[in-house]
């Protein structure tokens, strides 16, 4: 009969899975399936954290997802990252020691049905943030012994260091197509003056022909023309698009969107925000673009504030004028200083991209009460950078 792994054997399996498949989803799954085995669980959906925060997404084979059904494809955040399930040490918790506990019994009761009172939550997590969680679910009674409890405590580790690669890649990509975006558009809003200025004189060469009696030389000036034109059409054709996706992201007044993101931020995690808005709050002059970016980093603020501030409150400010806005998001949590803050966390630096997009400009200071202050502002009138086609994609 052949020996049983190790924990260790399994703990390098899990890793060599998440390094060498080419596939990200399909890696995971097999990692999670490794735990999965080695635990006798009956199933173990994963959860993770959206990059709002605000929603945990399945990420399962196709038999587990049938087993739990479409309901279950997403849960909020709010009901499930909490104590005792998350703890300080981020170790496994068993749903049997706290089913007195209001964690458990404020539950919906078909998410219990699936998930059973042995349920395991195994924690997922890195560089000392909560990126979502294994839920083990068994058929009958399963002991969390210390030994257990420090395999799987290993093993989300190991799951969490791969999803944080992951997740900094992704912001690489999309800092590097925020830069090529903009010179994309600093070279579309030459070509279009250029264009633009090609008509003007081809017409006025046109008028000379006219009076010259030139028919046959008008006629192809004519032509001509009507290629600037086409090639003039298909460029507004490409920036229309970008605005397009824009409007559809970003729709309402801006004061409006910031107090449905505000309001959906302190409904999901429960920390208090309170909105300010100056000058009777008349931010209808905001354009399209930029109301898109502070949009952006707004929640990349409010991100921060629930994965690394430790705040009790947040306090967001409007400050309109007639020729800028101005955006503030201050907590009163334990701040940070961003010149310490390691490269691989690139939410500030695409932060600054973004207001850069529309020629406008982020500081990140200390708040009053000694938590973080991030202001963004930017001006009014229409800048010459095109608006990104995907909003924070």
């Amino acid at each position: 009969m052949g020996r049983e792994p190790s924990y260790l054997a399994e703990l390098v399996r899990i890793n060599d899975a998440l390094i060498w498949s080419h596939d990200r989803t399909d890696s995971f799954v097999a990692a999670v399936e490794i735990i999965r085995a080695r635990m006798g669980a009956r199933i173990a959906p994963t959860y993770l954290l959206d990059e709002a925060g605000n929603l945990l997404v399945l990420v399962a084979d196709e038999p587990t997802r049938a087993e739990l059904g479409p309901h279950f494809a997403t849960m909020p955040a709010h009901e499930h990252i909490r104590e005792p399930w998350i703890n300080p040490g981020e170790w496994p918790v068993s749903a049997s020691e706290h089913l007195e506990h209001d964690a458990w019994t404020s539950l919906p009761q078909d998410f219990k049905d699936w998930f059973g009172e042995s349920g395991v939550v195994v924690s997922i997590h890195a560089d000392g943030r909560h990126l979502g969680a294994v839920l083990l679910c068994f058929d009958g009674p399963w002991p969390l012994t210390d030994e257990r409890k420090e395999f799987l405590a290993a093993a989300g580790r190991i799951l969490g260091n791969a999803v944080y690669r992951w997740q900094v890649a992704g912001r690489e990509r999309e800092l590097g197509a925020l830069e090529e975006r903009r010179r994309l558009g600093d070279e579309l809003h030459v070509d279009l003056s250029q264009q633009v200025a090609a008509i003007g004189l081809h017409a006025g060469v046109m008028d000379l022909d006219v009076a010259g009696g030139d028919l046959e030389r008008l006629r192809s000036d004519v032509e001509r023309l009507g290629e600037l034109a086409r090639t003039l059409s298909s460029s507004l054709r490409h920036q229309m698009l970008g605005l397009r996706s824009d409007a559809q992201a970003v729709s309402g007044p801006f004061d409006q969107l910031v107090r449905r993101h505000v309001e959906s931020f302190e409904r999901q995690f429960g920390i208090p925000v309170t909105l300010e808005c100056e000058a009777g709050c008349d931010t209808s002059e905001v354009p399209l673009g930029v109301a898109a970016q502070l949009v952006r980093v707004l929640q990349e603020a409010l991100a921060n504030v629930h994965l690394h501030a430790q705040a009790t409150r947040v306090r967001v400010r409007l400050l309109p004028s007639r020729t800028r806005i101005r955006l503030e998001i201050e907590d009163d949590g334990n701040g940070f200083d961003p010149t310490s803050v390691p490269d691989s966390r690139l939410g500030v630096r695409i932060m600054s991209e973004r207001m850069q997009q529309v020629d406008g400009q982020v500081q990140f200071g200390r708040a009053t009460g000694g938590g973080t202050r991030v202001t963004a502002e930017a001006p009014l009138r229409a800048t010459r950078r095109t608006i990104p086609a995907e909003v924070g994609s």
